[in-house]
């Protein structure tokens, strides 16, 4: 009877013993536990400590070689699942790199630009920011952020007086501004097992607002028509200075695609590319000189469209929270 009794003990310990979850590690080693939950970058588990308490482990998943879970019957109060929202599911992005109008001057010519320095407008510099809430591994939605910048400043001489020839100095500077705010979605897919590298989209629309500031300062005589520019009584210049503002507001859209290697449970680093498209039809402005002269207009329909489409190149960083 004691043989029976002894024997009943010992296949009931190898049943308990066979029903618990198993981490087998990559350095060989077997881990008896409860697998509590599992998500893309770390396995939670339970071990019993003595009959009364149980201790609450983690394990990062790159140190993991396999994992089992033992079956657990339909009429248990637990049931283990991999829940579908991440454990992370907050998705910060930040990119900067450089950016390319190609349609903003095909209305703009060299004759009207007066020199070629209006090309550097086309160029500039770009910074990105999203904040996307993943309802999956695969897919969020939140808000996306902006900003691009170009622009030229000048010193060049300015012809008074093309007989002799004489020139003046005249300083000249061009900036635009270009801000969009949007909501956003993201999609991202994994290339590997391991969740290393990935591959993401966005799609956004929104507003977008734009802002040219164009300034001029030129040291020009001032003289009287019947005074001749060589008379001995010819003895004053003057500082004239010209501000003109332009602003105006559209509505735009956003592609982006971008790889990313994740080099930290909670950080990846990859390069990326978008795409705007923009057309700004309206604009206000505003024009004032220094001989007191003032000129406004608000919501004016342009003549040929502002198109400001820009292609953007960037290093993206990403954070998982």
């Amino acid at each position: 009877m004691r043989k029976i009794l002894f024997l009943l003990f010992v296949l009931c310990v190898q049943l308990a013993v066979s029903a618990q979850d198993k981490i087998i590690t990559t350095s060989g080693d077997t881990i008896l536990c409860r697998i509590v939950s599992v998500s893309d970058n770390r396995i939670i588990y339970e071990q019993q400590v003595d009959k009364e308490n149980v201790a609450g482990k983690m394990i990062p998943v790159n140190d993991v070689a396999e994992y089992f879970r033992a079956p657990v019957a339909q009429s248990s109060n637990e049931m283990y699942h991999r829940s579908l929202t991440p454990e992370q599911p907050w998705l910060l992005s930040l990119s900067v790199g450089g950016a390319y109008l190609p349609w903003l001057l095909e209305d703009v010519t060299e004759e009207s630009a007066g020199n070629n320095d209006y090309k550097k407008l086309n160029k500039g510099y770009a910074l990105s920011a999203n904040v996307h809430y993943l309802v999956t591994n695969n897919i969020g939605f939140g808000v996306q952020y902006s900003f691009f910048t170009s622009g030229y400043n000048n010193n060049y001489p300015a012809m008074i007086e093309p007989s002799y020839p004489v020139y003046s100095s005249s300083n000249t500077r061009e900036r635009q501004y270009i801000n969009y705010a949007g909501l956003s979605v993201i999609f991202r897919q994994f290339l590997d097992q391991n969740h290393k590298l990935s591959l993401s989209q966005t799609l956004s629309g929104g507003l977008l607002l734009y802002r040219a500031e164009s300034q001029s300062q030129s040291f020009m005589p001032y003289y009287d028509s019947s005074i001749s520019l060589f008379s001995q009584s010819y003895t004053q210049f003057r500082n004239i200075s010209q501000n003109a503002l332009m602003t105006g507001n559209t509505f735009a859209g956003t592609f982006g695609i971008s790889a990313e290697y994740k080099i930290l449970p909670y950080l990846s680093v990859g390069i990326g590319g978008s795409f705007m498209y923009g057309s700004l039809s309206k604009a206000s402005a505003e024009y004032r000189d220094s001989y007191g002269n003032k000129e406004k207009f608000a919501d004016e329909k342009l003549e040929n469209p502002l198109k400001l489409s820009r292609i953007d190149y960037s290093l993206v960083v990403r954070f998982q929270l």
